[in-house]
């Protein structure tokens, strides 16, 4: 498997079907989404290190990456973080079980369970809930993933919880560096959202280790590492205290490294993003759309 691979999108023709039991876990990901990451587990990863899932939420990314393990056949538990905390369960219902897929019977034998009652706010029986297909194939962590320590080589690291720059800076610390040369594929899944420009201004600054190889239309950019990701740059780099001009200057790098893409009409938007809300380094903070 070359990263040229990657690069042609094998997991488009993927079906409800081709997601098994993932189809019923409720997720913000669309289908091609989802097919990226069954694929990914299943063709891409070879059991050489971890399968981590940063932002697990309610388990929709966790069920594809398990899922696509499941259909390779191998042993290999997919290692999934979150505060697993929402405000109200019937606000997070109300608004995210309209994302549950559920397969036409025809494509697949899977049909969703009765929901169980829930109260509070800890999310995390519900991930389970979602996630018991899987067994043991999925482990759960819950907390500050921030703060959280990792030892280990990673083949699969998904970054979906960059919310601030500062949040990205921790966790790339922590995991970055046990990436595998020439093998591990980084998913940065709101690599293209304009409320969260840091993501493209650090792989931009750290393009010596990492390479651009597939796309995911209007969502995520994954990225091969290309060589070993040195803890003292990452504690060096600071996208923190980088001001606005270094910021623009850094997209505009990446907009010509993922040229090949077609996506300039995102990496525009990211700029101009910047440019309205200037200072600003969380998401909650970019209130000016561009």
């Amino acid at each position: 498997m070359t990263p040229d691979m990657l690069f042609q999108s094998p997991w488009a023709s993927f079906t409800a079907a081709g997601l098994g039991e993932a189809a019923l876990v409720p997720t913000m990901l669309n289908m091609e989404e989802q097919s990226f990451y069954v694929w990914l587990t299943r063709e891409w990863a070879r059991g050489e290190g971890a399968i981590v899932d940063l932002g697990s939420f309610a388990g929709g990314s966790a069920a594809c990456l398990a899922e696509g393990v499941r259909q390779a056949g191998r042993r290999q538990t997919v290692q999934g973080y979150d505060k697993f905390e929402v405000g109200q369960f019937d606000a997070f219902l109300d608004r995210y079980m309209r994302y549950m897929s559920v397969p036409p019977a025809s494509e697949s034998p899977c049909t969703p369970r009765p929901l169980p009652e829930f109260k509070g706010t800890d999310l995390l029986p519900l991930a389970e809930f979602f996630l018991a297909p899987w067994e043991e194939g999925i482990a759960l962590h819950k907390g500050q993933i921030e703060e959280m320590s990792w030892d280990g080589p990673i083949e699969i690291l998904v970054m979906d919880a960059s919310k601030t720059a500062a949040t990205m800076e921790r966790m790339s610390e922590t995991f970055f560096p046990h990436l595998i040369p020439g093998h591990s594929i980084v998913v940065q899944q709101d690599f293209l959202w304009w409320q969260q420009p840091w993501i493209a201004v650090q792989m931009a600054r750290l393009s010596d280790y990492f390479e651009p190889v597939t796309y995911v239309p209007k969502h995520s950019v994954s990225f091969l590492c290309k060589q070993a990701v040195p803890l003292d740059v990452l504690k060096v780099l600071n996208v923190v205290e980088m001001s606005d001009k270094e910021m623009i200057a850094a997209l505009r790098d990446m907009k010509q490294q993922v040229k090949a893409f077609k996506m300039d009409f995102y990496m525009r938007r990211l700029i101009s993003a910047v440019k309205a809300n200037p200072g600003a380094r969380a998401a909650y903070r970019f209130t000016k759309r561009p």
